[in-house]
């Protein structure tokens, strides 16, 4: 995998019910490699890593699957829903 980018900050979280919440995030885009021996090709690219909230202790296991959208600190939004009790997420769109 190679590291694309690597986005660490403060964040807002919208829920499906309209509720707003801030938010940390620790995320990486990375991208497949290609293999040895193989030409170069577009590779398929990755969102993962941690959304979380300093303010509320059941953030993660109060929203477990729920689509949320995020707003980052540079005005680019996704929507996610987090895998697991340890915050870590799936992106369900980027929205840009």
């Amino acid at each position: 995998m190679q590291l694309l980018e690597h986005l660490q900050g403060s964040g807002v979280v919208t829920a499906e019910n309209g509720d707003r919440m801030t938010v940390k995030y620790d995320l990486q885009i990375t991208r497949d490699e290609p293999e040895a021996g193989r030409p170069p090709a577009v590779g398929f690219k990755h969102l993962g890593g941690q959304i979380w909230s300093e303010h509320d202790s059941y953030f993660v296991l109060s929203h477990a699957r729920t689509i949320m959208t995020l707003q980052m600190e540079d005005g680019r939004k996704l929507k996610f829903f987090h895998r697991d009790l340890a915050g870590n997420i799936g992106l369900r769109e980027w929205i840009g």
